[in-house]
């Protein structure tokens, strides 16, 4: 038996619409259903934030913006724009979620994909960054590299995945992801699964595995599936 509340779980969870068809009315519904819940974020894209602030201020939920999503190979310069706007029309503990550019590790140019991460980083003034590597495209030796990248980056929390499906190598992220990223890098970085928990069970498993958030689309089921174990 798990000794955790409902409660207890929601702040776990950053719950995540990104998908580009998305509309507003949509959007409106989702943030208000994670405001209900007491979820600990919504994941957004970055055009959503102004909406999603004015629905969230004086609330317990604050704001994930996606930078660089889902493909990471944007410039520097705009993932800096980009973090530097979310953070001007945000809430004043909005996140940042930014996607590594994985052409460039896969490339073998670590120093500028540090580079790249340090700058979001340092646009971020102190707010909490999140950099997402995304295991499913990476051994076990690159996964390792790229914790270590992003921890010299200063990085707050190592993400798993964007759980974007229009990769053809694309798998669940698992708690043995989540394991073997907190067996590389430092304690003060956090760890973030996100892309294949869907379920009480694996939400469950990955925090036991040390995540400290999980980014889900499937939060309210899963916080809801606390009621039915006995």
């Amino acid at each position: 038996m798990w000794d955790i509340s409902k409660a207890e779980l929601a702040r776990y969870i950053d719950q995540t619409n990104l998908k580009p068809e998305a509309t507003e009315a949509e959007i409106k519904e989702f943030v208000l259903q994670a405001r209900d819940y007491a979820f600990k974020t919504v994941a957004l894209m970055t055009s959503w934030v102004p909406l999603a602030t004015r629905l969230l201020e004086g609330s317990q939920t604050s704001i994930v913006s996606s930078v660089g999503f889902p493909l990471g190979t944007y410039s520097t310069r705009s993932k800096v724009f980009e973090t530097r706007w979310a953070i001007e029309h945000g809430l004043p503990d909005i996140e940042i979620d930014m996607v590594m550019n994985i052409s460039l590790f896969k490339s073998g140019c670590f120093q500028q994909v540090e580079e790249d991460i340090k700058a979001v980083v340092e646009a971020a003034e102190g707010h909490t960054v999140k950099v997402i590597i995304e295991v499913p495209l990476l051994s076990e030796e690159e996964i390792i590299n790229a914790c270590l990248i992003a921890d010299r980056a200063g990085v707050d929390f190592i993400k798993t995945s964007t759980g974007f499906r229009a990769y053809p190598k694309m798998r669940p992220s698992t708690s043995g992801d989540v394991r073997l990223i907190r067996s590389v890098v430092d304690e003060r970085v956090k760890i973030k699964i996100a892309g294949g928990v869907f379920s009480l069970e694996s939400a469950l498993d990955a925090i036991d595995a040390g995540a400290h958030r999980i980014g889900t689309i499937a939060g309210i089921p899963i916080v809801e599936a606390l009621d039915k174990l006995t």
